[in-house]
């Protein structure tokens, strides 16, 4: 992901992890592949994670995995892409599909280093990941609006955010956005992000940001989250929740089960 984007936030901790497994939540990155991100949420030994990378043309595009994990394990799950209902239309949960688009492997090496071996789309390759953010981890959804999800992520005194949601034609797409850390309530953009195609080498000169809207998030009680934005022309609000990994459960915030 893009450094240097805080967000006006304090909020709500996921439930801790028993003592036999590290703790792996946060937002990882590839540095010699800047420009994209793997948010990993872990609850005890459930697992549920969002990459954030670029399809065949350049588009920002994101892909979801959930397993289980055992003490020094590796695992391989599904990624699957979602579609869903397009961006300023009523939700519809029925619009809300997922599609099956290759594995990835995860090897958990060490606190801060994983491996990720991954084939999407008949493409193989490997990220080889580190901390990009991983002082404290949230996973956000609107029960109202299942089926897209928001990642707030804490180092230091800097806080990162990645929504990922659809676009006016329903397909999937993430921003950032940030804020200065002190405020309760600010309005900031919302950055969408074009970057290198799917299987090229990887040139960090090709990711490059566009303004796609702007956000205001109001800090409520128990710490939920109001988001009134406007993006591409459309405007809308979402009510967040925390939201806490579980296999078993599906991830709701990314399947809408």
């Amino acid at each position: 992901m893009i450094k240097n984007i805080t967000l006006a936030l304090f909020f709500f901790v996921t439930a801790s992890l028993g003592n036999c497994l590290a703790d792996y939540s946060g937002l990882w990155w590839d540095p010699s592949k800047g420009g994209q991100g793997v948010s990993i949420f872990q609850n005890q030994n459930s697992i549920c994670g969002a990459w954030y990378l670029y399809d065949s043309s350049g588009k920002d595009m994101w892909l979801v995995f959930t397993g289980v994990l055992s003490p020094g394990s590796t695992f391989t799950a599904q990624l699957l892409q979602y579609t869903g209902p397009a961006l300023g239309t009523p939700w519809d949960i029925n619009q809300v599909k997922s599609s099956n688009k290759g594995t990835v492997t995860l090897a958990f090496n060490t606190d801060t280093s994983i491996t990720m071996n991954y084939t999407v789309n008949g493409i193989s390759g490997t990220l080889n990941l580190e901390p990009f953010a991983n002082d404290i981890a949230s996973m956000y959804w609107d029960p109202d609006q299942p089926g897209q999800g928001v990642g707030v992520f804490m180092e230091g005194k800097n806080v990162y955010v990645v929504w990922y949601l659809y676009d006016k034609d329903g397909k999937d797409m993430w921003v950032t956005t940030g804020a200065d850390l002190s405020l309760t309530s600010r309005k900031a953009n919302l950055y969408e992000f074009t970057g290198p195609i799917l299987g090229s080498v990887w040139d960090p000169s090709q990711v490059r940001p566009s303004v796609a809207g702007n956000a205001s998030l109001i800090l409520g009680n128990s710490g939920k989250i109001q988001i009134v934005y406007e993006i591409q022309g459309i405007t809308g609000t979402m009510n967040l929740v925390p939201f806490v990994c579980s296999v078993s459960q599906r991830t709701s915030a990314a399947s809408g089960s």
